[in-house]
């Protein structure tokens, strides 16, 4: 599997996606935010993203083609995009789901209460207007450079 990170002419693509997924898409374009496009055989299988800077980052929507779900590509996905935020400085990933805090809890996710996020989550459009409240927050310690704030 190779990544590559979106461009503008994959943009409409991965709204599509995220869209039919039922996944928020309205903002992917907005600074701050790092959507990768993973492909097999130069054909996408997935999409998923990043947003923010520092410690703390914000796992965006993971979204598998639905001819390739149940591959295992979702735990590829997930695996490449905390390599990603370790290489960036990340020490903590942080997501929102309303439907798959199961699959993010075998790989490691904390369930946490929505008050426990910090305020560089906290203010994210996601945090405060694209999820809705009954999202479950879940946080993950990355294993990276040992922590120093």
């Amino acid at each position: 599997m190779q990544a590559r990170k979106v461009g503008p002419s994959d943009l409409d693509h991965l709204c599509k996606s995220l869209s039919q997924a039922g996944l928020p898409f309205s903002d992917v374009s907005e600074p701050d935010r790092q959507f990768y496009r993973f492909e097999v055989d130069g054909e996408w299988v997935a999409y998923g993203g990043l947003e923010g800077a520092g410690s703390d980052l914000l796992l965006r929507s993971i979204v598998v083609c639905e001819t390739h779900r149940g591959e295992g590509l979702g735990k590829a996905v997930l695996s490449e995009l905390e390599r990603y935020a370790v290489s960036q400085g990340a020490v903590r990933l942080h997501l929102l789901t309303q439907g798959a805090a199961g699959f993010f809890s075998a790989n490691g996710y904390e369930l946490l209460g929505r008050d426990e996020a910090p305020a560089a989550i906290t203010q994210t459009v996601q945090f405060k207007h694209l999820c809705p409240a009954s999202a479950k927050y879940l946080r993950k310690l990355l294993n990276g450079p040992p922590c120093t704030d």
